[in-house]
């Protein structure tokens, strides 16, 4: 019967999908099938058998182009990888950012007072950094969530 074919054409598109959105193609790419099975062969007059799915699914392209047609569905590992790789970056940007800072201030206070006593890095330097990495990192996960976005 022609429910094989479908299932077989379905499984062919869907084999590289993630669970749930493999389930939502199937679904979809059957009820399109079928639609169009049903509309062809009330074109051409005749009930709907195997030689009307062959031509619905040839319309249609080879798996592989259907396939293409949908988006991947990030797993959530990947998601997770995403964030890390967003946290490393601003991790990377801050710490970059407090060296170039503090190097300009040990210069400047070297050419100015002609020594370097005046600056400290100490434990306090060290949270206060720590505060504002935080902070940024807070920031940014908030946008990313989008919590206060208008939809």
């Amino acid at each position: 019967m022609y429910n094989n074919l479908i299932k077989e054409y379905i499984n062919k598109v869907t084999k590289n999908m993630g669970s749930n959105q493999r389930k939502e193609v199937s679904k979809e790419l059957e009820t399109h099938i079928l639609d169009s099975a049903e509309a062809l062969a009330a074109k051409k007059n005749v009930d709907i058998d195997e030689s009307i799915i062959h031509e619905v699914i040839d319309r249609m392209g080879s798996p592989e182009e259907v396939s293409a047609m949908y988006s991947p569905e990030k797993t959530f590992s990947d998601k997770v990888v995403d964030q890390l790789k967003e946290i490393l970056r601003i991790t990377v940007h801050f710490i970059i950012i407090v060296t170039i800072v503090w190097i300009v201030l040990f210069i400047a206070f070297w050419i100015y007072f002609g020594r370097t006593d005046y600056i400290e890095f100490n434990m306090f330097t060290l949270l206060i950094m720590i505060i504002i990495y935080l902070v940024i990192i807070a920031f940014h996960m908030v946008k990313k969530l989008k919590i206060f976005s208008q939809h």
